[in-house]
């Protein structure tokens, strides 16, 4: 699951462009799906983000993680089911009339898990297309964040996909020694976890001393920074901002006609 928002290299024009029209694509996913909640708004939105991982030539890569979406998006909709009063009922999920279905509450649960997904995968694919160097560029020389905190962040995710792998050689080696961390009940899970928690604050504080020293001796923060290539902004990236930027007003006029709103 770690390894989905790691940079995956392809020969594609996802690829290609530049970081800063595939962040506003990003967020422009985000405030479509943010401004509707009819469910086929929502799945048409969906769509465009699938087709334009398939262009990416990163579909198959995230395959993991939309099963986990699918999962929780399952979750999503029985909540809402569970705790969304409606006035349709469907039918029950539990013998004795209890536990009511209402129309309402499922149609709520599916356009939250839709709008989920469309949101989650459209900055997966943002992070799988992009590398980590080419995103703090972009944050910190065009939209002007402070390099410190942006330089915090992007470490802190690059070094997620690492913690996970090495939590999982952690538990590996600690079920070789004869640890049980995942049999017991659920109390005796967490106390075995306690194996596996301490080498990994351990590893955390090398690597953060590594990492320290690292950037010294490359005098970070010593002198003005400067950059061996700058990603440049070309028409296609142009034409991506201004089609987002397009879609967000469509959006906002036919939100204000009523348009792709359903009333509950």
């Amino acid at each position: 699951m770690a390894r989905v928002i790691e940079y995956v290299y392809r020969e594609s024009v996802v690829h290609s462009l530049n970081p800063l029209s595939k962040l506003a694509w990003a967020l422009g996913v985000m405030f479509l799906a943010l401004a509707f909640n009819n469910v086929y708004y929502l799945l048409t939105l969906l769509s465009t983000v699938v087709a334009v991982a398939l262009l990416g030539k990163v579909l198959k890569d995230l395959a993991t993680v939309f099963k986990g979406l699918t999962v929780f998006a399952g979750i999503l909709v029985l909540l809402q089911v569970i705790f969304f009063q409606g006035e349709e009922v469907l039918f029950y999920l539990l013998p004795g009339h209890i536990l009511p279905v209402t129309g309402e509450a499922l149609y709520m649960g599916l356009a939250m898990a839709v709008r989920m997904m469309a949101v989650v995968l459209s900055f997966i694919i943002f992070l799988a297309t992009t590398q980590y160097k080419d995103i703090i560029l972009v944050l910190t020389e065009k939209l002007k964040l402070p390099y410190d905190y942006v330089f915090m962040f992007m470490t802190a995710l690059r070094f997620v996909p690492t913690f996970m792998a090495e939590a999982v050689q952690v538990r590996y080696a600690q079920q070789v020694r004869g640890c049980p961390v995942d049999s017991g009940n659920p109390l005796q899970k967490i106390k075995a976890y306690a194996t596996v928690a301490l080498p990994l604050v351990l590893i955390s504080l090398k690597k953060a001393e590594r990492l320290a020293i690292a950037m010294e001796t490359r005098g970070y923060g010593s002198g003005i920074r400067t950059y061996y290539k700058e990603p440049a902004i070309t028409k296609l990236d142009m034409m991506v901002i201004l089609s987002t930027l397009i879609f967000i007003v469509l959006a906002l006029f036919l939100r204000m006609q009523g348009y792709g709103v359903v009333q509950l």
